[in-house]
């Protein structure tokens, strides 16, 4: 009988043990990407959006005494979550048709699913997670909700440590700066604009060599790090959005990036960038006005600057990366488990 019950005795030390080293910890944090780490991949992590927008959370919550892994879509099929106890889904350009390991809602993790793009959005993933966190107050409200799912409003963001005013550099200083591609292989409202009015247009980005002369395409990337720099240094910066994000009304992290790092951008019109920024972000609706108000505001220097100051201590109060770290952080210890 003794031997029988020292037995018991290491089986449940065992099982004890093993329970106590397994537990979830929620002080840990594993992002779920739909970037590549692979270098032969075209979404190869060091030049895609998603990544950096991740680095730049990652580098906040740390600083919130978070612990911090990615996972990449290789890793899909096998997640290998181990302890981690909380998980942020960035929706970006991928397609889920359904979250990696999360097919159990009750296994103790909290799961938040990200929204910054919806293009292509399978709705049944909104039931997959104990959390929706969207960019769009408009989708939470017309989509979301009505699906029963819990929600808060996360707007994208930006790292103030990365974008951040500089004197002016003269090979960076442009007169009318694009950064961004054509992947739909139709243009961009607001180059195709730019065109049209017969600006000073200089573009950066992939899939432009069939629309546009060579004197504007000046090159198809510019490291992330970089861009402060040129953001900094050009007269005036163009935005726009795709149809899904106006309609929705998901404001582009771009004009965050710009904004904080002392850039003047145009843009084109929302609703949520006129409730956020008032008159110090420079909006458009249709073509004619956006002629009108580039030849204005490249004439009025003086101008520019004094609204591109009041745009930067609005992106710095409400959207740097550590702001956000502290929405996501007060989102995860609301979930009970």
């Amino acid at each position: 009988m003794k031997k029988i019950a020292g037995l018991v005795v290491l089986v449940l030390m065992f099982v004890g043990a093993f329970l106590f080293f397994n537990r979830l910890d929620y002080s840990k944090i594993a992002i779920v990407l739909p970037s590549s780490e692979r270098a032969s991949s075209p979404y190869y992590y060091q030049k895609d959006g998603d990544f950096f927008l991740a680095e730049d959370l990652k580098q906040a919550l740390q600083k919130l005494g978070y612990q911090v892994e990615y996972r990449f879509r290789e890793n899909y099929e096998d997640l290998k979550l181990g302890n981690i106890g909380n998980v942020i889904y960035f929706k970006g350009y991928y397609n889920f048709e359904h979250l990696p390991d999360a097919e159990d809602k009750d296994d103790g993790r909290k799961r938040v699913l990200y929204l910054y793009y919806v293009e292509g959005l399978h709705p049944e993933i909104l039931n997959e997670v104990d959390v929706v966190a969207c960019a769009s107050k408009k989708f939470i409200k017309d989509v979301v909700t009505p699906a029963g799912v819990i929600s808060a409003y996360i707007p994208q963001f930006t790292n103030p440590d990365r974008f951040k005013p500089t004197a002016k550099e003269m090979d960076k200083a442009y007169t009318v700066l694009f950064v961004g591609s054509d992947h739909t292989g139709f243009g961009r409202k607001s180059v195709d604009y730019a065109v049209l009015a017969g600006a000073n247009l200089s573009v950066f980005g992939k899939f432009w060599e069939k629309s546009l002369q060579p004197d504007v395409l000046k090159g198809n990337f510019i490291e992330n790090n970089d861009l402060y720099r040129y953001y900094a240094s050009a007269d005036v910066v163009l935005n726009d959005h795709r149809e899904d994000m106006s309609y929705y009304g998901f404001i582009s992290n771009r004009i965050f990036d710009v904004t904080a790092s002392g850039g003047f951008i145009l843009t084109d019109y929302l609703p949520e960038i006129e409730e956020v920024y008032g008159d110090s972000v420079a909006t458009y609706k249709d073509y004619y006005e956006f002629k009108e108000k580039l030849e204005y505001y490249l004439a009025h220097p003086e101008e520019r600057a004094a609204m591109a100051q009041k745009a930067r201590d609005i992106t710095l109060k409400n959207f740097s990366n550590v702001k956000i770290a502290e929405m996501f952080d007060a989102l995860f210890k609301n979930i009970k488990k």
